[in-house]
C-alpha cells in the first residue's frame, strides 16, 4: 500500500524538486536559458584606464562563456559575424528591453552604445 502511494507521489515530488531547484538557482536557470534561446544584452568592454571603449546592445542573441578563457562571443543578430570579447568586459542581461536601466548599472550612456564603438569622452565623432 505505501510503495503504491509513493508511485503515484513520485510525479509530484519530482516536479516540485525540479521547479523549487530552479527558483532557488534563478540566476543560473535564466543564464542557461538566455544561453540557449537568445535575450537582450547589453556588452561593454573598457580600456586599461575604466573608460568604455566598445559597447554594443543586443536583442535576440546568445551570449556565451568561451571554453578555456576569460572571453564571451555571440553571433551578430544582424551581420551574422561572430564576435569574440575578452580582457575588461562587463555584461548585461536586459529585461524588459529597457538599455538605459541595463547601461546605468555599468556606467555608460545606452543611447551612445552603438555596434561596437562607443565615443571617447571630449572627441568629436566622424
Amino acid at each position: 500500500m505505501a510503495i503504491a502511494k509513493l508511485r503515484r507521489m513520485a510525479p509530484v515530488m519530482l516536479s516540485v524538486a525540479l521547479l523549487g531547484g530552479c527558483a532557488g538557482f534563478q540566476r543560473g536557470c535564466s543564464s542557461n536559458m538566455a544561453g540557449a534561446f537568445g535575450s537582450s544584452w547589453l556588452v561593454v568592454q573598457y580600456r586599461a584606464d575604466g573608460s568604455a571603449m566598445n559597447c554594443w546592445k543586443l536583442k535576440d542573441a546568445s551570449v556565451a562563456n568561451e571554453e578555456k578563457s576569460d572571453g564571451i562571443y555571440w553571433q551578430d543578430p544582424k551581420s551574422r559575424h561572430l564576435v569574440h570579447v575578452s580582457g575588461w568586459y562587463n555584461r548585461v542581461q536586459v529585461d524588459g528591453a529597457d538599455f538605459e536601466v541595463a547601461a546605468q548599472l555599468v556606467g555608460v550612456d545606452a543611447a551612445k552604445c552603438g555596434n561596437g564603438k562607443y565615443p571617447i569622452a571630449g572627441v568629436a565623432s566622424r
